[in-house]
């Protein structure tokens, strides 16, 4: 049997021999009784086929279902990720991270910890937490500093590019953010959904009516719908307030829009939960009074801050730029 090195070493060397040898292999038993030459071929170590139902003009094609759809074709995920730390030790721990991929799979990911040691006092590191699909492993991007090198001295697109390489899931919107204590103990989030309102968000509270969010404190409650299709009031239990530098700005049929980051999370019309970054035109969304349709969409790429809330025991509220009128949901999807 013929291997493809040596099918394309033929056709690449001697075409006119290769054409010969398949119009003799098609004639070989007569009309439509042939063989044809490229399908006597094994697949070895280092070339295979491809399936016809993979290709588009004979290029691979990532939205055939002849591609097996994981590795770097974005996923949604959701829980998060929390620190603690002290002068020179910095802890993460994660629960409750669920992978969702493209080919409808999905990955429980087993609940664990990192302590990353011999770190300097009062400083801020960053951290780009992936899984491997290969090894089934969450890891995170080493060429840092501390033990395990983990700790990135400065945000990086290179470590960005490193957690989002082919085969691997990035498990944050860009970098982590953790800083070690100048004395006692400390902690804080990050990665996640990253499901975030960008400030300036306004909502509606139960104390102080509509304000801003980042004004807002743990113990205040947020309007939000009911299960019986009426309204009600959930109580924050989490709120952080970050640097960020990516939004997405959606505009709604209601003259209403929201900066949101890539990963936060909407309730589409048919009760579907939706990251905004692959919301589509003309998407209905529910909004307070009523669904809303998606009018455009805008990437935003400017220095900001991003706040994540949590709240019981409903995990979701209403927000916008004006009025607090779209139905979003709470830090993370999960809880």
């Amino acid at each position: 049997m013929l291997t493809i090195p040596q099918i394309e070493a033929l056709r690449r060397t001697n075409p006119q021999l290769y054409e010969a040898l398949k119009r003799l292999a098609g004639a070989s038993l007569g009309p439509n009784q042939g063989w044809s030459l490229d399908d006597q071929i094994h697949d070895g170590a280092d070339f295979a086929r491809v399936s016809s139902a993979a290709l588009t003009s004979n290029k691979i094609d990532p939205t055939k279902a002849g591609v097996l759809m994981r590795g770097s074709v974005p996923p949604a995920w959701s829980g998060g990720f929390t620190y603690v730390s002290t002068t020179s030790i910095i802890t993460w721990s994660w629960s409750g991270l669920t992978i969702f991929r493209a080919d409808g799979t999905s990955t429980a990911v087993t609940n664990g910890s990192l302590a990353v040691t011999g770190l300097s006092a009062a400083t801020t590191y960053y951290f780009y937490p992936f899984w491997d699909e290969t090894t089934a492993q969450l890891k995170f991007v080493p060429g840092g500093v501390g033990s395990p090198a983990n700790a990135q001295t400065a945000k990086t697109n290179f470590a960005a590019q490193a957690q989002s390489l082919q085969g691997l899931i990035p498990l944050s919107q860009g970098a982590m953010v953790a800083a070690t204590t100048s004395s006692g103990t400390g902690g804080g989030s990050g990665g996640g959904s990253g499901s975030c309102l960008r400030s300036g968000t306004v909502v509606l509270t139960k104390e102080r009516g509509t304000v801003e969010i980042e004004s807002c404190k743990m113990g205040e409650h947020l309007r939000c719908p009911a299960a019986t299709g009426a309204e009600s009031w959930t109580r924050i239990t989490r709120l952080e307030i970050r640097d960020a530098d990516t939004f997405i700005r959606l505009h709604f049929s209601n003259a209403e829009s929201l900066d949101v980051t890539p990963h936060h999370i909407f309730t589409l019309a048919d009760g579907s939960p939706m990251r905004a970054e692959r919301l589509c035109l003309s998407d209905i969304l529910v909004g307070r009074f009523g669904s809303v349709t998606l009018k455009r969409i805008e990437a935003v790429v400017e220095q900001g801050q991003k706040v994540s809330v949590g709240c019981e025991p409903t995990h979701e509220f209403f927000a916008g730029r004006h009025a607090a009128s779209i139905r979003t949901h709470n830090y993370t999807f999960s809880s």
